[in-house]
């Protein structure tokens, strides 16, 4: 569940968590990450609010609300900057690539739904990608630490 420990390339290993694919269970994931980051509130906080994002998603669009999958979150250190990666089981999607990307001039009764919380994960994040590997999909994020 949360553990630290240090990789051979020198990276800490803050958290690796394997959270069922029920969006209820979100927040215990929540309270880890931020026991994981105690020391940046403001990434534990980035961290958190991206992963609701994605996560949920992934549940409600990619695994169809099924409660018998299971995702993993895993959050690394490194000297200069925190990646995060979620895999998941659903069909392949790259919603970096694939999601309409929300029209952010439009007023609120006219713009179309979706979108937003990906735009807020690219605002809140360095670097964001996808890929997908025959088993699932693999979501990136990094945060510089700077």
């Amino acid at each position: 569940m949360n553990t630290t420990t240090v990789e051979p390339d020198g990276t800490q290993l803050l958290l690796d968590y394997v959270m069922p694919s029920q969006v209820h269970m979100f927040d215990t994931l929540a309270d880890i990450v931020e026991c994981a980051i105690t020391d940046r509130p403001d990434i534990a906080f980035s961290a958190t609010i991206c992963l609701e994002e994605l996560i949920t998603n992934t549940i409600e669009h990619g695994l169809r609300n099924a409660p018998d999958h299971a995702i993993r979150v895993r959050i690394r250190r490194g000297p200069d900057a925190l990646e995060i990666s979620v895999k998941d089981d659903a069909p392949a999607f790259d919603p970096f690539r694939d999601a309409p990307l929300p029209d952010l001039e439009a007023d609120v009764e006219t713009r179309a739904v979706g979108g937003l919380g990906l735009h807020i994960v690219r605002t809140l994040m360095d670097e964001a990608w996808a890929s997908y590997d025959g088993t699932g999909n693999l979501i990136t994020l990094k945060k510089k630490l700077s």
